[in-house]
């Protein structure tokens, strides 16, 4: 495969410069499968990116990842640590989603009757699942592909090759189902990401797939610092947000709602792929290994919240009428999968 220059980033970027605006105007509405809410599309959108800056094999969701498992076909086939580590995962994600309830945008979307993807956010801030983040601007997969974040913040990588995956959104299957995009409602960091996601098996990796193409190239720190400064070094991606610290204390207390883990555990005993009965002891001794079980803790508290409101110009920004354009498309099924 050939490898192409850093310096090649720079000039594809060029093309990506009112994409903002353009992604803006373009959100219509379309019809789900029964639910009640609507949901929507940025039609100006037709080719998503994902920036590496390092090429990872097989690139698996967050939630499949550092397991001794290289393929999870039955779960109950993966030892019991990696059991473990997935019933703890989908916990931690599940917390994020509980949070999410309590915050402004969540009422909100419920009030102009958007879908609302609590895991799909859960992923955006950190917490593993079973989804593979994606943008649809090539800047932004351009900066996660050039630069690496430190303990003294992001810096723009001078060696090796990164990797920007590109998906041709027509020649994906099943396009409304697995590519989803977070909006047109908004929260700060996955609107100034222009965040998709992309929803994969276990241990399936995402390269190979229908669309999917990708551009490897050589390292250059000029080209690290060009995107670092587009980004205000990485401020920009990563405002502040309360939800980014709900997101760091759920990964890092080494601590899990006990009723969590009794929920998941209680899922995958009634998949038929999931966790057997019989192994249930020894999953539970390896998930105490990894976090101890407690009461649940509320994490976004009322001064958070308050905080956000009394913020006039975070009101009118997160929280005014979502604009989207007249139904284009009725999301229908068809016997061979494909919408």
């Amino acid at each position: 495969m050939q490898i192409a220059p850093a310096s090649a980033l720079i000039e594809i970027s060029k093309g990506y410069l009112s994409h903002r605006s353009h992604r803006e105007d373009s959100w219509h509405w379309h019809a789900g499968y029964g639910n009640g809410k609507g949901a929507a599309l940025p039609l100006a959108v037709s080719v998503l990116y994902r920036g590496q800056n390092m090429r990872h094999t097989p690139l698996l969701p967050s939630i499949a990842r550092g397991l001794q498992s290289t393929e999870i076909l039955r779960l109950f086939d993966s030892p019991f640590s990696d059991q473990a580590k997935i019933v703890l995962r989908l916990a931690q994600s599940w917390w994020f989603a509980k949070e999410l309830i309590q915050h402004p945008i969540y009422n909100h979307a419920a009030s102009q009757n958007v879908d609302f993807n609590e895991l799909a956010l859960a992923q955006h801030y950190g917490i593993p699942t079973g989804y593979l983040d994606l943008t649809d601007d090539f800047n932004v997969s351009a900066f996660f592909a050039t630069c690496r974040e430190t303990t003294e913040g992001w810096q723009p990588v001078d060696s090796g090759d990164g990797v920007i995956y590109r998906v041709i959104l027509k020649k994906a299957e099943n396009t409304f189902e697995g590519y989803i995009p977070l909006g047109p409602q908004k929260l700060p960091r996955p609107y100034e990401q222009c965040a998709w996601v992309v929803e994969m098996p276990f241990c399936h990796g995402f390269e190979g797939w229908p669309g999917v193409e990708m551009l490897r190239f050589h390292h250059d720190r000029h080209v690290g610092e060009h995107f670092l400064k587009m980004f205000d070094g990485g401020a920009q991606l990563f405002p502040s947000d309360p939800l980014s610290d709900i997101a760091q204390e759920i990964l890092s207390c080494g601590e899990i709602p006990a009723d969590l883990i009794e929920s998941v555990l209680e899922s995958f005993l009634s998949d038929p792929y999931g966790i057997l009965v019989s192994d249930l002891p020894a999953v539970r001794k390896e998930i105490s290994s990894l976090a101890s079980q407690t009461g649940y803790r509320q994490l976004l508290m009322d001064r958070h919240v308050a905080a956000l409101l009394a913020d006039q110009e975070w009101v009118e920004k997160m929280l005014g009428g979502v604009k989207a354009k007249a139904i284009a498309v009725r999301r229908v099924k068809t016997p061979a999968g494909r919408d």
